[in-house]
Parts: structure tokens; C-alpha cells; sequence
């Protein structure tokens, strides 16, 4: 039997490792590569091989957004198997997740090729995008991971247009380089594809003047609890005591060093549900808190902040994350019961809500809320004047989602123009101001008490056309096939 490679297969690996190379280049750029710059030429081959006639963009796509999303999803390997103790049922949802996003790239690579056949290259950044926003809020599946432009948060000078496009607008101007790469090497003149590098150049200077604009408010001083406690996969039988001996001494500095707030992470509100909550650590009407658990108001159950100054007040979480929190098909599936998933689903509330602790306007994001840009435009234009995230990463302990999560904060403050604080019970927790920069941040897996002096604006710093932009994104992906249906129909090519 012969074994050799044939001349179909070696011309479809040929045609396949532009797609897939694109895919590791831009994985490199991620945690735990950082080799955040990529991001502006890692997709160049991929772009390139969609020029040529024969090549089919969406099984391009398709074969590109697999790869990339198998490597943006390990941590669901090892995740999912502490879970279930089965590293062969861990291999499940990893493939699965890979075959679920794949089709967003398949359509982003029809959509490319698109571009390219009608001479509208300066399209290919805004269709990206779209595809971006549409796997972001997708009904049920939405989940904002592996943008594009997310590595940028390692240098806060290039940040600047998520504020005025949030992090969509950011990942479009990515993409730019990518483009006129792809264009130098087909052999096109620089005049073919200038437009493409004077809108980097225009986007490369929007963000280095945001970036400079110095803050104006009042400093308050945040202490930010690392508990060091694992919330995950601790015992929980024990986890009340070890939360009151890692919080304790925290909550013992505050009340010497008197900040204005103290910002707990998520799963510290004990296990009755009730309102006001009862946690394992003291109360004390002298130090303000904030931090998240579980309220039961008799009919529904959320994720909640609790914020308390001497009187109580909350917020409900309004975007789950699947399979964790709640199940989608939990009575029809019948092999979910080998996941060893949570018994019980959560409620998704329906307001964003600030609250008010200690007279600081707060903007409470809960865990995977941190992932959703919209969420923390829509605490600025609640008046809030800080961006709270409370966080359980414990889940992703050794691989590369703490950091990956953790690089949301920057992109929430620079999207709100608000200084945003995050706790999360064994890290990463940090501060951010409003331009992205790192005021404060402790290592991972230890106990920290980490004070930040934050500028909390005295008036709102948000961009109020800042949604437009990824709702033009998202609009293109029928306004492309629209405009190449209508100009073929001009040049009569259809009926």
C-alpha cells in the first residue's frame, strides 16, 4: 500500500498553512507569549493567500478560526478535567468549542474574499470586526475571547481607540497592517495600498493622544483583597474558615489605614443566599466593601455585588456564563451528567445597575462580565466613577486564562474612560487608570492586600458615539454581500 503524500493532499496542506500560520502567529501574541505586537502583521499570510483565484474563503476561514480557537481554548483541557477528573471527557468540549467558533471564521474568510474580488480592501478591518461582535453577543454562545486587539494591553499608549470604538474599533486597526502586507505582496504599488497605512498612522496617533490627555478628579484610595484562597477546587467544607483567615487580617488593615473602599472578590458572601448577606468574615460599619456571591430572592437566584457602608445595597450579574452557571439543554443531554456540572441554574438580571459605597459611584462587573465591553460603557453612562470587577479565576489556575481575563481590565477603563479595579480570590488582581496604565498589581496564588490611589472623574469621561462603530461592524457582514449583489446586478452578471 502506498503511503506517499499524493498531489491533491500536498496541494491542500499548501493551501491550508497560510491559514493555519496566521492562526499560531496571532495565538503567539496572547498570553502566555506575549508577543503582543504580532497582532499587526499575523495575519499578512493568511490575508495574502486569500487574493489568489482558486482560494475559498470560507473553508479558509473555517480551517483558520479551528486552529485559532483550539489554542485560544486550551485552558478548557485542564480545567474540565479537574473537574471530572477525566482528561478524555476534558478532550470533548475542547474539540467542541473549536467546531462551534470555527464558522465565524469561515465567514469572515467569505467576507474577505469577497473584498478582495471587489477591489474594497479598506472593508477587510470593518468585516473582521463584525465577525468579532457577532461571536461576542451571540445568543447563548456569546463570549468576547481572543480579539484581536486584546494583547495591546500590555502597552496602554496603543489603546486609545477602544475608547472612542471600544475594543472593536482597536482590533479593526490590527488588522490595517495586515492588510497593506497583503497587498505589497501581491505585487501591488504603494499607491494601491497607502490607505490602508495612513489609516494605521491616523489610528496610531488617535491612541498616543488619548493616552497623554491627563485625568482630572479625586483621588480615593481603593484596598484591593487578594485572598490568596482557592474558591475552585478547595474544600468545601472548609472554604468558610479559610476565607475568615485570609480576610480577616486584610480587613484588620483597613481599619488602621482607612481607605475609602475595600473591594473583595467574587464568592466571599457565604452559602445562604440571603439579603444582606452573611459572610464568613466580620462586618464592620467603618470599612466600606464591596464583593460578590449569591443572593435568593425567593423566586430567582443571581450572582450579585453586595456593597455595604453601613447599609446595604446590590446588583445583580447580567450575563452568565454558560455551562457554569447555567446549563442550556441540562433535561435533554443526556451525557451532561458525566460533566459533573453545577445542580442549579442562575438568573440573568435584566438591569445594569451602579451602586453607591461610601459615596463612591461604583460600577460592578462580575467575573465574566469583565470580558463585555458594552457592560462597562454602560456603568459610565450610569454615572459611575470606577469600575469594579470581582473575580473567581481559581478555575484556570496554570494556564493562560487568569492573564488573558486579567488584560480585560485595561480595555474596560480605556472603553468607560474610568479607573478600573479588579479583586479575584488567588489573582490577578490589579488597577488600572483611565488610560489603561497599571497602577497596581499582585502576583498570583499568594495574599495581598493592595492598595491603589485611583482619579475617580468628577464628570462623566465616556465617548457617547463610542457603540456606533462596532454596530457598523456588525452591519457589514449583510451590507458586503448586499453591495457585491447590487454592483454584480449593475454590471449585469444576475437577473
Amino acid at each position: 500500500m502506498d503511503f506517499s503524500p499524493s498531489g491533491e493532499s500536498l496541494k491542500s496542506l499548501a493551501k491550508a498553512w497560510p491559514c493555519a500560520g496566521s492562526a499560531i502567529l496571532l495565538l503567539a501574541a496572547f498570553p502566555p507569549f506575549h508577543l503582543s505586537l504580532l497582532v499587526f502583521v499575523a495575519l499578512t499570510p493568511w490575508l495574502a493567500s486569500l487574493k489568489e483565484p482558486d482560494a475559498r474563503g470560507f473553508r479558509s476561514g473555517w480551517t483558520f478560526g479551528f486552529v485559532y480557537m483550539l489554542g485560544q481554548m486550551f485552558w478548557l483541557l485542564p480545567f474540565v478535567s479537574k473537574w471530572t477528573h477525566s482528561v478524555p471527557l476534558a478532550i470533548i468540549p475542547w474539540i467542541l468549542a473549536g467546531l462551534i467558533t470555527a464558522p465565524f471564521f469561515g465567514l469572515a474568510g467569505w467576507l474577505i474574499k469577497l473584498c478582495w474580488k471587489n477591489d474594497w480592501p479598506w472593508l477587510i478591518p470593518v468585516v473582521w470586526t463584525g465577525v468579532e461582535v457577532l461571536r461576542s453577543y451571540f445568543p447563548v454562545l456569546a463570549f468576547p475571547w481572543g480579539l484581536a486587539a486584546t494583547p495591546l494591553a500590555d502597552f496602554p499608549a496603543l489603546m486609545g481607540l477602544g475608547h472612542y470604538g471600544m475594543i472593536f474599533f482597536a482590533s479593526a486597526w490590527c488588522i490595517l497592517p495586515s492588510v497593506a502586507l497583503a497587498q505589497a505582496m501581491s505585487g501591488q504599488k504603494f499607491v494601491e495600498w497607502r490607505t490602508s497605512a495612513m489609516l494605521f498612522a491616523f489610528g496610531l496617533a488617535i491612541s498616543v493622544v488619548y493616552w497623554s490627555l491627563p485625568e482630572s478628579g479625586e483621588a480615593k484610595t481603593i484596598l484591593i483583597a487578594q485572598p490568596g484562597a482557592d474558591l475552585a477546587f478547595g474544600d468545601p467544607q472548609t472554604e468558610a474558615p479559610r476565607l475568615k483567615e485570609a480576610i480577616d487580617p486584610i480587613l484588620a488593615q483597613a481599619r488602621l489605614s482607612k481607605p475609602d473602599l475595600v473591594l473583595l472578590p467574587e464568592g466571599v458572601a457565604g452559602e445562604n443566599a440571603s439579603f444582606p448577606p452573611d459572610p464568613p468574615f466580620p462586618i464592620d460599619p467603618h470599612v466600606p466593601v464591596l464583593f460578590g456571591g449569591v443572593r435568593d430572592d425567593g423566586t430567582h437566584r443571581y450572582q450579585t455585588a453586595f456593597g455595604f457602608d453601613g447599609k446595604w445595597t446590590y446588583a445583580d450579574k447580567t450575563r452568565l456564563v454558560i455551562f457554569g452557571e447555567f446549563v442550556p439543554g441540562r433535561n435533554w443531554i443526556p451525557f451532561l451528567s458525566a460533566f459533573n456540572l453545577p445542580s442549579g441554574d442562575l438568573d440573568a438580571a435584566k438591569e445594569i445597575k451602579a451602586v453607591d459605597v461610601n459615596g463612591i459611584r461604583t460600577g460592578p462587573l462580575l467575573c465574566f462580565e469583565g470580558l463585555f465591553p458594552d457592560l462597562a460603557f454602560r456603568q459610565a453612562t450610569n454615572k459611575a466613577q470606577v469600575i469594579a470587577i470581582m473575580a473567581i479565576d481559581d478555575w484556570y489556575i496554570g494556564t493562560n486564562a487568569p492573564e488573558q481575563l486579567a488584560q480585560g481590565a485595561p480595555w474596560r477603563a480605556v472603553e468607560a474612560g474610568l479607573p478600573v479595579v479588579r479583586s479575584a480570590s488567588t489573582g490577578i488582581s490589579l488597577a488600572t487608570d483611565a488610560r489603561g496604565n497599571i497602577l497596581a498589581k499582585a502576583p498570583m496564588g499568594i495574599r495581598r492586600a493592595l492598595p491603589a490611589r485611583v482619579v475617580l472623574p468628577s464628570t462623566p469621561q465616556f465617548f457617547p458615539l463610542a457603540p456606533i462603530f462596532p454596530m457598523l461592524a456588525l452591519l457589514s457582514l449583510i451590507g458586503v454581500p448586499i453591495a457585491v449583489r447590487l454592483k454584480r446586478k449593475k454590471s449585469g452578471l444576475v437577473d
